[in-house]
């Protein structure tokens, strides 16, 4: 189900109060393919809200069936209007015979600061699922912002910790030259814990 979840804070003594409040908004698919993504309100936000993040996604994983306990974080997307303004659904064209439908599946918020949302992408003609990559996503970030003369967002790729520093400076490398200008620091996020970082402790020894 599509949900939205607003919070002040996100200790854990707050956050069952939280998902008590939750808003059923839609059905989705029975098969979506999804992914978590983070909407920060600007760079100096980013390292405070991954930190609450990861405390929201640790009371997720103790409750095997959220939504939010098994997915993984493709990317952060830093800009002030964004964060603010998630669409509920948008679309984007592939090709003249195929259009993407990105779906918010449910969001958790610390309003105007940060969001970490569910989001599903599915091909509108076959609706079928279809697998996520940080070009297919970023490409409809920048289209969707496109609008928004004041909006210049950069992207923050997500890595698993551990993965070889070499693989994450040629996807970066790699992203900087299609989106020039847009692309900033990796996060990283351990697979078990859910625990996001700005630097892979794993490569740091």
């Amino acid at each position: 189900m599509n949900q939205k979840r607003h919070g002040s804070h996100v200790s854990a003594a707050r956050i069952e109060e939280y998902l008590i409040m939750t808003t059923i908004t839609e059905t989705v698919r029975d098969v979506p393919i999804a992914r978590l993504f983070l909407f920060v309100r600007r760079t100096d936000d980013l390292a405070s809200a991954c930190q609450q993040v990861e405390e929201f996604l640790a009371y997720c994983r103790s409750r095997p069936s959220d939504s939010f306990a098994n997915e993984r974080f493709l990317g952060a997307w830093v800009d002030e209007h964004t964060v603010t303004s998630l669409p509920q659904k948008w679309v984007r064209p592939l090709s003249a015979a195929q259009t993407l439908l990105l779906t918010m599946r449910e969001i958790f918020a610390l309003w105007g600061i940060w969001s970490v949302a569910s989001i599903e992408a599915v091909c509108r003609e076959t609706n079928e699922g279809m697998a996520f990559s940080h070009n297919l996503l970023l490409d409809a970030l920048i289209t969707l912002t496109q609008g928004n003369t004041g909006t210049v967002g950069a992207y923050s790729p997500v890595f698993a910790r551990g993965t070889p520093m070499e693989q994450v400076h040629a996807e970066i490398k790699q992203l900087s030259l299609r989106y020039p200008l847009r692309i900033a620091d990796p996060i990283y996020c351990d697979p078990d814990t859910g625990a996001l970082s700005l630097q892979d402790e794993l490569s740091c020894h």
